[in-house]
């Protein structure tokens, strides 16, 4: 019986892959400053910008809006509510799914100054505008 846990475990290890990210970008912002920009996924070009807006009791409250859908959440720096992840398409054209991953990773209390990580994996690309 322990001989096939450990196969199947190693089976799956060798079969996992980690995520590439055709994005990884490390932003800082002031409360409620838009990062915006457009993604890219084949011909088609949507908008997106997030802001956050309150940060209280460890939480940081953001607006993403995306394809004009808009999305509030709260992400906390512990390890299970660090992230946010948008799937941004069904099925791209290489068979890969594409999603947007948005970390909180740091808050500068003195500069009141938000600390983000932006990831974007599969066939999307993102462009941020000034």
């Amino acid at each position: 019986m322990n001989k096939i846990f450990i196969f199947i475990t190693l089976s799956v290890l060798l079969f996992a892959k980690a995520p590439i990210w055709n994005t990884s970008e490390n932003i800082i912002l002031k409360k409620d400053e838009v990062y915006s920009g457009i993604l890219y996924q084949g011909y088609l070009k949507k908008p997106l910008f997030f802001r956050w807006t309150l940060y209280k009791n460890k939480g940081l409250v953001v607006y993403l809006n995306y394809d004009k859908f808009p999305y509030q959440f709260i992400l906390y720096r512990d390890y299970q509510r660090e992230s946010f992840k948008l799937e941004l398409s069904q099925k791209d054209v290489g068979n890969d799914f594409s999603y947007l991953y948005l970390s909180f990773k740091d808050f500068d209390e003195k500069k009141n100054t938000a600390s983000l990580w932006l990831g974007v994996s599969g066939d999307a690309r993102f462009f941020h505008k000034d």
